[in-house]
């Protein structure tokens, strides 16, 4: 398990996807992770307001936020001049948990391919509106 940032490069890159968290002043710590051949950015949020996140505080709804993951298709993209600081808390919350946050977004990805197949149900539509899979579905 690595955590990274992403490079100012990524964010002008992908300024066009509205979906994908753009704060540079405050850039989001992610988390880097492999799942299902596909490397991934997954970042930390608070006040998480669905089910899509594996949680690292709870009871302040915070996490790793699933719908918010982008694809890397290689290392360009993270920022190696900065070390994210994460929570204590949440570092513990992480610790030795790989597999279930791997696993995780595998379930969000394939929630996210079901939706596709039926995507005018209400449910259905605000996940695909809102998840940055959109920006790349040719990857999963």
């Amino acid at each position: 398990m690595k955590f990274i940032f992403l490079t100012n490069r990524f964010y002008i890159d992908y300024s066009h996807c509205s979906e994908i968290e753009q704060k540079r002043e405050r850039p989001y710590a992610q988390i880097y992770i492999e799942c299902n051949g596909v490397n991934f950015a997954i970042p930390f949020r608070s006040n998480i307001k669905h089910s899509y996140a594996y949680w690292t505080d709870k009871e302040n709804r915070a996490g790793i936020d699933y719908t918010k993951a982008v694809v890397l298709e290689n290392d360009k993209y993270i920022d190696t001049t900065a070390v994210p600081y994460i929570r204590p808390n949440e570092f513990k919350a992480l610790l030795g948990k790989n597999y279930n946050v791997v696993t995780g977004m595998a379930k969000y990805i394939a929630r996210y391919k079901k939706a596709k197949e039926f995507p005018h149900r209400p449910e259905n539509t605000r996940l695909l509106k809102y998840s940055t899979l959109q920006y790349f579905e040719n990857y999963i």
